[in-house]
């Protein structure tokens, strides 16, 4: 009988004109050589790119082979329908200069027209040089006339709404949001498992080969919303006293923890993903039933649905993203 535990993956790297080589400072990383490092994919399971467990009786296996072999021990209530999907992309993105304005598209337009999800996806600002700034959304009064005309004139990031923010702040992004992560800023993203992106604007640049970057304006236009969407930062709700709730949708449920105290928790009879970003600390089994997992800042863990219960003991002060597939609304549980 093969016993499930905490895995963790090793980080697939993916090279940006954007990107920049903070990992290695942050996170005590040994980054590519002579590359912008502007994303690092931590929990993937894509057709051209799928995690590598690090450690334990799984060592070297895939996500996609322990999805194909395992699903529900992996799964568990959902391996139905994620038998053939994992179901999340989790990945760091370190921006040293500003990416495109660009927009994802929901999942019946991607679905039919690029045969993949569409894209909710949710932010939380891990490091913020001063003045570091995202974009979501439109100014209040832009229309779908005022954006074609802009772009026109190459002048659409003038409609964009724009907002500065600092270490921890979180923004959730629903499909069809005018997005951007400006310069200076490195942040965890949680989204669907997707990789479709329609880019807006790109200020002019060019990519490797010289040439200007691909735009997908008609695309684009198709799935962009004009709506207003509200307050763009996430306001933390505590759910108990080292707990918080961040955002909730059909796709994902982002928590954190804000802890120097040990926390116990329990199955809920489904996978979670734990992000750490401060501090360091150990997972550990109370029955003894797996190895204690380290964790330091920047080490992501995939919590099976069979782990029944872990603790996390902080060695520090930590900050840690706890991420479930789904849409979940913990509660305060009952002493």
């Amino acid at each position: 009988m093969v016993s499930f535990y905490p895995l963790t993956f090793r980080p697939i790297y993916k090279p940006k004109i954007w990107g920049g080589n903070r990992f290695a400072s942050l996170f005590d990383r040994d980054l590519p050589p002579g590359m912008r490092i502007g994303e690092s994919w931590e929990i993937c399971d894509r057709r051209d790119a799928s995690s590598v467990i690090t450690h334990g009786d799984f060592a070297g296996v895939t996500l996609a082979e322990l999805r194909e072999r395992h699903p529900v021990e992996l799964f568990g209530e959902i391996a139905d329908e994620c038998r053939e999907r994992f179901p999340l992309l989790l990945k760091f993105i370190d921006a040293e200069e500003q990416l495109s304005l660009q927009v994802h598209p929901e999942n019946r337009y991607a679905l039919r027209r690029e045969n993949d999800l569409g894209k909710n996806e949710a932010w939380f600002v891990v490091e913020a040089m001063p003045g570091a700034k995202l974009v979501r959304g439109f100014r209040a009064g832009t229309t779908r006339e005022k954006v074609e005309r802009a772009l026109q004139q190459s002048k659409v990031a003038s409609l964009a709404y724009s907002f500065a923010v600092d270490k921890g702040d979180s923004v959730m992004v629903p499909a069809g949001a005018l997005h951007a992560i400006g310069s200076g800023l490195v942040v965890a993203e949680v989204s669907q498992n997707s990789d479709v992106t329609y880019r807006v604007h790109d200020y002019g640049r060019t990519g490797h080969n010289g040439s200007a970057r691909e735009l997908h304006i008609d695309r684009a236009l198709d799935v962009i919303t004009y709506r207003d969407l509200g307050s763009p930062k996430l306001k933390p709700v505590k759910i108990e006293p080292l707990h918080y709730r961040l955002a909730v949708c059909d796709n994902f449920s982002m928590y954190y923890y804000d802890f120097r105290e040990p926390i116990h928790e329990y199955s809920i009879k489904r996978f979670r993903i734990l992000s750490n970003l401060e501090g360091y600390g150990t997972i550990i089994s109370p029955e003894g039933l797996f190895e204690d997992v380290d964790f330091h800042p920047g080490t992501s863990i995939l919590v099976p649905a069979s782990v029944k219960d872990y603790s996390i003991v902080p060695a520090t002060h930590c900050v840690m993203l706890d991420i479930i597939p789904g849409k979940i609304l913990l509660r305060r549980r009952r002493s």
